[in-house]
């Protein structure tokens, strides 16, 4: 049987994004992460809902950032996210610009469905968390419900919102019952 999970944004939901004149994540050393995500990912570890990691990195195909870099700095999360005690069962990611024509890139629900079925993952019992709107238009594409904070906690597609996420976490302890 297919079970509920959760989808989350990488930059701005689970580490501190960079600078806004950097603009891409492309060292290990500067991965940070952000205030409130471990506890959201103790909840849904606790529940044993799935934890599925969504995120455009279009610094691949500009070429500031090899494939073999970004996974050295997935390592790095998961290594922050054990010492912490808690865990992502996948992570999906597009390596593309907007123009490449792939199913993958957020708005676009390619990798929620690539991870969903890793996962055996039912997206209509399932929640996406993003801080831009494209994630949310993905999740909501996916079938899932949606929590936005920063700049997507104003989306249509919030059902959820927050300016940050500590402020979000009382309310969302009961979507993991």
């Amino acid at each position: 049987m297919k079970r509920p999970g959760l989808f989350l944004d990488r930059d701005g939901v689970i580490n501190v994004p960079p600078p806004p004149e950097q603009r891409y994540l492309l060292s290990p050393d500067e991965f940070r992460l952000m205030p409130g995500i471990v506890e959201l990912i103790r909840m849904a570890n606790d529940a044993e809902w799935p934890v599925a990691v969504v995120t455009n990195q279009k610094c691949v195909a500009l070429g500031l950032l090899s494939e073999e870099g970004l996974h050295l700095i997935h390592e790095r999360m998961q290594e922050l996210f054990a010492e912490a005690g808690v865990h992502v069962e996948n992570i999906q990611y597009c390596p593309c610009d907007e123009y490449a024509g792939c199913d993958c890139r957020k708005p676009l629900p390619g990798m929620l469905f690539r991870a969903a079925e890793v996962l055996n993952i039912d997206t209509h019992r399932s929640w996406m968390l993003g801080d831009q709107r494209r994630d949310l238009q993905a999740g909501a594409a996916a079938g899932c419900r949606c929590i936005g904070i920063d700049a997507a906690a104003q989306a249509p597609e919030a059902e959820l919102a927050a300016d940050d996420l500590p402020t979000l976490l009382p309310k969302l302890s009961a979507i993991f019952v």
